[in-house]
């Protein structure tokens, strides 16, 4: 047999046994490249509503803030106190998402089916997908009924819909890294994949991130402040 012969005995057997690897790359680099684009139309679209965003974050605060002022003051701080708290932190923070709802949900469309060949970057874009969904189409309650029916209870029960947001806010963060820090990790994992112009992406995507994130945290900090003055107590 001669040495051609067994080259391409050796070649046919090579694809019969690695097929997966031959078409890997191929659909590596089309996730990432899919990705990528969505992650930055998304940002781009929350970078540019940031402002409107904030106004809604400050904006719902002080509705809160006019509808039951120092209704928190006699509350005990327990348990139930510390998941009303929250659930106030998070209305205030999830309003802000309105003004950018439909890019939201088009980004979690755009992701929520794409794989690579690296499992865990696949479960984390696939969380990322689902859980960005799930907050854009979070309903958000009515704070001030719910702080009225615990008063109620001479603050012995809290009410179903309050307990019953807090266990979809838990559900939708159960098991997942905070955004940045996942967002983070996606980036890094895709460096394998990345072009050098996608490489130019994935910086635009990380200097968009820290700048609407920086400016909607300290909106948020500042309304939660104003808000529990208004309600009477230190902090939320």
């Amino acid at each position: 047999m001669t040495r051609l012969a067994v080259c391409s005995g050796l070649l046919a057997c090579a694809c019969l046994w690695f097929p997966s690897a031959a078409l890997a790359r191929p659909a590596n680099d089309t996730a990432t490249r899919t990705y990528f684009h969505a992650d930055l139309g998304y940002l781009r679209a929350v970078y540019d509503n940031a402002s409107a965003s904030a106004a809604a974050i400050e904006a719902r605060g002080q509705q809160i803030a006019t509808e039951c002022p120092g209704s928190l003051t006699y509350a005990p701080r327990d348990a139930a106190f510390e998941a009303l708290g929250e659930e106030i932190s998070t209305t205030l923070i999830d309003v802000g998402v309105a003004p950018v709802r439909s890019a939201t949900l088009r980004f979690a469309h755009s992701i929520a089916h794409l794989s690579w060949t690296r499992r865990m970057l696949t479960h984390l874009v696939h969380r990322q997908a689902a859980e960005e969904s799930a907050i854009a189409t979070l309903t958000l309650p009515d704070v001030c009924p719910q702080i009225a029916a615990w008063k109620a209870s001479a603050y012995a029960t809290l009410p179903k819909s309050t307990t019953e947001f807090t266990a979809r806010l838990q559900a939708i963060e159960s098991s997942s890294a905070s955004e940045e820090d996942r967002e983070a990790t996606i980036l890094r994992m895709l460096k394998p994949y990345e072009t050098r112009a996608q490489r130019k992406t994935a910086k635009t995507i990380e200097r968009l991130s820290g700048l609407t994130e920086k400016r909607l945290s300290a909106v948020g900090a500042k309304s939660r402040a104003v808000l529990a003055a208004a309600l009477g107590v230190s902090a939320l």
